[in-house]
């Protein structure tokens, strides 16, 4: 008996210890691509009719061909971007010039006009990570919920608008919004300033580990990971980590 009353006891602090935690965020900063907005399956599609409407298959042997050299060097060059080193307009001449180049061809307008091309399309795909809807349905009453998101400002709401998820957030941060990126402390700390959001009572969601997780752990804000990948190679841990969006009911 006196077993039985011991378990019920621990079993009751720890629900009370949950709902503590619980109650102690009012605020969520989320990413957004690739953490709800699903960004990968959208460019890729995007970047598959971009390609054929341009004949690109006079330059490439296929679209593998084509994205096997597009992709390394845009994630290159992305975090060249999140370090302040190139500009928006140097991001995107070089991405898009240098699968050209690599091939013999030589060609800006080519180039920017596949830039316009994809990103055009791109905020007209309906992609959401799996489990989005369901998790923004859960949220969306028990807490404030902003957007915080390096994406380029042309895209970002209209992305957000056409896979129906704009209705459940009160903001959308940008990074352009005053010219630096996650994951620099100023971006966190506006963010901060502009929801009127206390710190010890907010927390980062996000999929990439360079700019969401470490940016939020240099201001102290907590963080949850989303690591559908199961990457292990990370310098810390950080306060959560899931691998599928729906886990975070357990966490909110």
């Amino acid at each position: 008996m006196n077993n039985i009353v011991c378990f019920k006891t621990l079993t009751s602090y720890l629900c009370r210890v949950k709902d503590n935690k619980m109650q102690q965020y009012k605020n969520l900063f989320i990413d957004l691509d690739d953490t709800l907005y699903d960004f990968s399956a959208a460019s890729q599609e995007s970047f598959t009719e971009t390609y054929d409407l341009l004949h690109y298959e006079q330059y490439f042997q296929s679209f593998d061909h084509f994205f096997s050299i597009y992709q390394p060097y845009n994630l290159e060059l992305w975090h060249m971007y999140g370090k302040g080193e190139i500009t928006k307009d140097e991001l995107n001449r070089r991405r898009y010039s240098y699968p050209l180049e690599v091939v013999g061809v030589h060609n800006q307008e080519l180039a920017d006009t596949f830039c316009r091309e994809a990103l055009g399309r791109i905020p007209t795909k309906n992609k959401l990570v799996d489990g989005a809807i369901e998790l923004l349905e859960y949220l969306r009453p028990k807490y404030n919920m902003y957007i915080l998101s390096n994406g380029f400002k042309e895209l970002q709401s209209r992305k957000m608008q056409t896979s129906g998820i704009y209705k459940y957030f009160d903001a959308l941060i940008l990074s352009e919004d005053i010219g630096v990126n996650k994951p620099n402390r100023e971006l966190f700390e506006y963010a901060l300033q502009k929801t009127s959001s206390k710190l010890e009572e907010s927390i980062m969601i996000g999929d990439m580990f360079e700019t969401d997780i470490i940016g939020a752990a240099n201001i102290g804000m907590e963080q949850i990971y989303f690591n559908p990948k199961e990457r292990n190679d990370n310098p810390f841990e950080p306060t959560y980590t899931v691998t599928h969006l729906l886990q975070i009911i357990k966490i909110l």
